[in-house]
């Protein structure tokens, strides 16, 4: 009787093994689950053009120094914000000069975007300074409003050009 039982539990997981085995290996749709999709291949950069590669899509042909001033001011003003949301360390492998090669060489950052990392400064700036007092011998050198505004005045150096009228390009 013993033996029986065992023979019916080894039959048992027998079948379970096979079954949950086979779920791997039957789809009603038709596909084959065990295989994995294969890695995106990305076509190598052409090693012969000067043209940098994009990680995004340019906001203006080409860059003034207008715009490299914005975009100089928004690579800081976002080393500030991490800075001021680390409790006012810098952070650990960033720079400002990197932020300028990923976002501003390619020509990504729009005056919007300026005017978002702004906001995102001010919050930052204002957890940093909550219960202090500003005053140039503080964390907080000047007020919450005046810090954002400052920021703010930084983006409006560049004015985007217009678009093109409709119907021209």
């Amino acid at each position: 009787m013993t033996m029986m039982r065992f023979g019916l539990a080894a039959l048992a997981l027998a079948v379970l093994a096979v079954g949950g085995a086979a779920c791997n290996l039957i789809d009603f749709e038709d596909r084959n689950l065990q295989d994995h999709p294969p890695p995106v291949d990305r076509p190598p950069a052409d090693a012969s053009t000067d043209e940098p590669s994009r990680t995004c899509t340019a906001v203006v042909a080409e860059a003034t120094p207008e715009y490299e001033a914005m975009c100089r001011h928004y690579c800081n003003e976002l080393l500030a914000t991490l800075t001021y949301g680390n409790g006012n360390q810098p952070p650990t492998g960033l720079s400002a000069d990197y932020c300028y090669e990923l976002r501003c060489v390619p020509r990504c950052v729009t005056r919007e975007l300026c005017n978002t990392q702004c906001d995102a400064l001010g919050n930052a700036y204002q957890t940093l300074c909550r219960g202090v007092d500003a005053g140039p011998d503080t964390i907080c050198p000047v007020p919450i409003d005046e810090r954002v505004a400052t920021c703010t005045a930084g983006c409006a150096v560049w004015t985007p050009p217009d678009p093109p009228p409709l119907g021209l390009k």
